[in-house]
C-alpha cells in the first residue's frame, strides 16, 4: 500500500512538473495552430490554414484563389520557424514601435510590401501588422522586431512559391506603379 502511494505521488509530481514547465513556446504543434498570412505587395498575396486557400495577386488582372493544403509535416516545419523566430512575442502593430528621432527624415516608397499575420495558439488569436513602406522599414523599434517577421513570411512565401500548385496558378499582368 505504501509503494502504490509513493509511486502516485511521484507520478503526480512528474505531471504536475510537466504541466507547470510547459510554455507555449513548446516545439511540439498544437492541435489549435492556424495562421492567415497577407503579404508581397500591398499584402494581396494571402495564405490562409484556417480555410486551406491562397490567393494570389495578378496585379492587374485581379486575383485567383485556390484549394491550399499544408501538409502536416511543412505545418511542423512552419511552427518551429513560428516558435524560433519567437513571433509570439512580436507586438500587434509593428510600426508602432518605429519612432522618428529629432531631425530624420519620413521616406515612404510605393508600392510596398504589407504584412499581416493572424493566428490562433492555445485557443487564443492575435492579429500582427507591419507595413513595408515608411520609417520603419530601416532597423527601428525594437532590435529584430520587424526582421523576425519578414524572415517567417520569407520561410512561407519561398514554400508557397516552390509548389506545383502556386505554379499552376496564372501569372499576374501589368504592374505597380
Amino acid at each position: 500500500m505504501c509503494k502504490k502511494k509513493i509511486f502516485l505521488i511521484i507520478a503526480s509530481c512528474v505531471i504536475l512538473f510537466c504541466l507547470t514547465s510547459c510554455d507555449n513556446n513548446s516545439a511540439v504543434i498544437q492541435n489549435d495552430f492556424n495562421f492567415s498570412l497577407n503579404f508581397s505587395t500591398y499584402g494581396r498575396d494571402i495564405i490562409d490554414t484556417y480555410n486551406n486557400t491562397f490567393t494570389k495577386d495578378l496585379v492587374s488582372a485581379g486575383t485567383e484563389t485556390i484549394d491550399f493544403v499544408i501538409l502536416m509535416d511543412k505545418m511542423n516545419e512552419i511552427y518551429e520557424a513560428f516558435v524560433e523566430l519567437k513571433i509570439f512575442d512580436l507586438p500587434d502593430d509593428i510600426n508602432a514601435q518605429a519612432q522618428l528621432t529629432m531631425g530624420e527624415s519620413i521616406t515612404e516608397w510605393e508600392p510596398h510590401n504589407n504584412y499581416i499575420l493572424k493566428y490562433t495558439f492555445n485557443g487564443e488569436t492575435r492579429t500582427i501588422i507591419c507595413n513595408d513602406g515608411g520609417p520603419w522599414c530601416a532597423d527601428s523599434g525594437p532590435p529584430d522586431t520587424r526582421e523576425r517577421l519578414v524572415q517567417f513570411v520569407k520561410i512561407i512565401s519561398d514554400y508557397i512559391y516552390s509548389t506545383e500548385e502556386y505554379n499552376k496558378m496564372s501569372p499576374f499582368e501589368g504592374g505597380y506603379e
